[in-house]
């Protein structure tokens, strides 16, 4: 059965995505695709991807460009007018979740973050997302993607609540009858945060503990330089195994299956992962793409 969420956005080639997306149907553990909402919206469904396909929308590259415009954006803001610019943010995600659903997508899930840094407050994004989720939703889940908080003595990448604050939020909302409302993790940002391996599966067996893990999604991240990027960037980098994966990567096999037993059963599992934009045709990059839905399924 296909079972895979894929945001396939940061490997697409610049030029013939549609064949890239056609490889990728010929996939058969995906069952869906993570899609990015950006500042001023939603792309449409990314011609050649299978029409029955899926989708999980993620404001996560809208929410950082608002936040480097506006450093007081934000659902967890304490500054009222960025808490309120937030919430107007994610009725645009909900409305293009919206017209997905219209066009045939069944949309699983939005992924939202508790931004900003420094000016932040779980009590507010408490009640942000009780504002979100009066809205209506249908049957997409409102999940919280974590992302990697402050720590002593290294510059976060994004620098938003802790962990187990959006954890105490969530299970807070769940309490109060919003049985929609879960947590995802996503792998690099966990680990980003610690510098440690080990902190993912912490995460996870935290948020399995409070009943509120809805998903995990596998992006790499490496502690020297890459091509990527700076160490410890939150770049999508492949896991180990995957070809032309820089060897610093600190995803691979045995992480993964650490992390999918730490988990457990949850409704969305996935990966995303970056690829370099020149010198891998639209065959190479969907093959790469096989190769981490084996990591993270296992060979169909």
């Amino acid at each position: 059965m296909s079972s895979l969420i894929v945001g396939a956005y940061p490997a697409q080639p610049e030029d013939l995505p549609q064949r890239f997306y056609q490889e990728l149907g010929c996939i058969p553990s995906i069952r869906g695709l993570e899609l990015p909402y950006g500042p001023h919206g939603g792309s449409p469904w990314p011609a050649g991807a299978p029409e029955g396909w899926s989708a999980v929308v993620t404001a996560i590259p809208g929410t950082m460009k608002r936040v480097s415009q506006a450093p007081t954006f934000g659902l967890a803001s304490r500054d009222d007018e960025g808490r309120r610019a937030a919430l107007q943010f994610v009725s645009g995600v909900r409305d293009y979740a919206s017209r997905l659903a219209g066009e045939g997508h069944k949309v699983e899930a939005i992924e939202l973050h508790s931004a900003p840094p420094l000016h932040s407050s779980s009590r507010l994004f408490e009640e942000s997302l009780k504002e979100v989720l009066d809205w209506e939703w249908g049957s997409t889940r409102v999940l919280v993607e974590h992302c990697d908080a402050p720590r002593q003595g290294s510059r976060p990448e994004k620098g938003f609540l802790t962990f187990a604050e959006e954890v105490n939020v969530v299970a807070s909302l769940q309490g109060q009858g919003w049985d929609q409302v879960g947590v995802l993790v996503n792998w690099a940002r966990s680990v980003i945060e610690s510098g440690d391996t080990g902190t993912a599966v912490e995460h996870l067996l935290l948020a399995r503990e409070a009943g509120v893990l809805a998903g995990i999604m596998f992006s790499g991240c490496s502690p020297e330089p890459t091509e990527f990027g700076y160490p410890w960037i939150d770049a999508h980098l492949p896991a180990l195994e995957v070809d032309g994966a820089p060897p610093s990567s600190l995803l691979n096999r045995a992480e993964v299956q650490r992390c999918l037993a730490a988990a457990g059963p949850v409704a969305i599992s996935g990966f995303k992962i970056g690829l370099p934009q020149h010198g891998l045709s639209a065959g190479d990059r969907a093959g790469r793409l096989r190769q981490m839905c084996d990591l993270v399924e296992g060979p169909i």
